[in-house]
């Protein structure tokens, strides 16, 4: 690494690529080092803005000593081959959710990471929000008690237009699903975090409402390894879109939350530390809404990317630190694969009559 930065070469400047770009420019111990996209203009146009050379072509960027790393935000099918440049030619990855679109592709930029002896991350931002992290502390510690049963409720709104705007999209060949494998990933992802390892779904996924591909309403029952329940709901049919939050409860209470705030904490005798700790986090809930009540909405439902900040910065922080002191990075390959494992074995199921589909771990046989 030159300069004792992590150099970093930015593949895809489409929707979210812009925004890894913003992170990486205020990231410390890293630095912008190339951009690469197919459409020669695109690249060209964002590499000019922030002074780096740009590529059309992956391999010319890896082949050389541009960039000690990548990230990747293509869209979710062409992850696979471009990973797989990347790390054959010895550079850490750090790819956009999903890290692919099946289990059996993921596997394979997995033992390619191992081999080569580079680091292999996913962009989940949820995971690293400080709310997030506080409670799945608490809950860790016994907050909840036995855990009974989980939801997860994700609905939002997707015009015909975004569909419309790439031919990618709504595609099982290069999207790999729709309101889950896109939208819905990253609370997929978190309810995973927090309920532990799925063990058997049924499901129902039906395409209403858009000309696509893939699936506009899904709802699933998840059985857990620890004898728990959950639900799984998402939708891209929901106007003008309903945050997302996750709704856990046990022996000891109650708890919902989303990224950004907890929603309610009802415990059953809470200790001083446990009400004090609802009342910290109640707090930052008043603080988030008193800032956002004094912003102005100007984003259009149905949109996308609504910011160029989308919250990457801990993650490409993390990535680095990873490369920096040789560890793996928070969501590592295998944990980046959970999401997509259950996701596909949702649809599994939604194609096959809501028929159980078992879960296996890999290497569980």
């Amino acid at each position: 690494m030159k300069n004792d930065k992590v150099r970093i070469g930015v593949i895809g400047v489409g929707a979210i690529g812009p925004s890894h770009v913003y992170s990486i420019q205020r990231t410390e111990g890293c630095a912008l080092a190339a951009i690469c996209d197919l459409r020669a203009d695109a690249a060209a146009r964002i590499a000019g803005e922030n002074g780096v050379p740009y590529f059309t072509s992956v391999k010319d960027m890896v082949q050389g000593d541009t960039v000690d790393a990548v990230t990747i935000s293509t869209p979710s099918g062409f992850h696979l081959d471009t990973a797989l440049e990347a790390i054959e030619a010895g550079k850490h990855v750090l790819s956009e959710k999903p890290l692919e679109i099946t289990t059996e592709r993921i596997d394979r930029i997995i033992a390619a990471a191992d081999r080569k002896r580079v680091k292999l991350g996913g962009v989940f931002q949820c995971r690293f929000s400080p709310v997030v992290r506080r409670l799945k502390k608490l809950v860790d510690g016994g907050l909840l008690g036995e855990i009974y049963a989980g939801s997860v409720y994700m609905k939002r709104f997707r015009t015909q237009a975004y569909y419309d705007s790439a031919g990618w999209r709504g595609t099982w060949k290069v999207d790999g699903g729709g309101c889950l494998m896109n939208q819905g990933i990253h609370y997929v992802d978190l309810f995973l975090w927090f309920m532990g390892e799925a063990q058997e779904v049924i499901a129902i996924t039906e395409t209403v409402g858009r000309k696509v591909e893939v699936e506009t309403l899904a709802l699933s029952l998840v059985k857990f390894a620890s004898g728990a329940r959950g639900v799984v709901e998402g939708t891209t049919l929901a106007y003008p879109e309903i945050p997302s939050y996750l709704e856990i409860f046990g022996s000891r209470g109650t708890l919902s939350f989303n990224s950004e705030k907890v929603l309610r904490m009802d415990l059953i005798d809470p200790t001083p530390a446990e009400a004090s700790e609802r009342d910290a986090l109640f707090a930052l809930r008043a603080e988030l809404e008193a800032k956002k009540a004094g912003e102005k909405k100007t984003v259009a439902a149905g949109t996308a990317v609504p910011s160029l900040d989308m919250g990457h910065g801990p993650v490409i922080a993390d990535f680095v630190e990873a490369i920096r002191t040789d560890r793996a990075p928070f969501v590592n390959g295998p944990e980046a694969r959970r999401a997509v494992e259950l996701i596909t074995a949702i649809y599994e199921s939604g194609r096959n009559g809501s028929r159980p589909v078992p879960i296996t771990r890999k290497g569980d046989g």
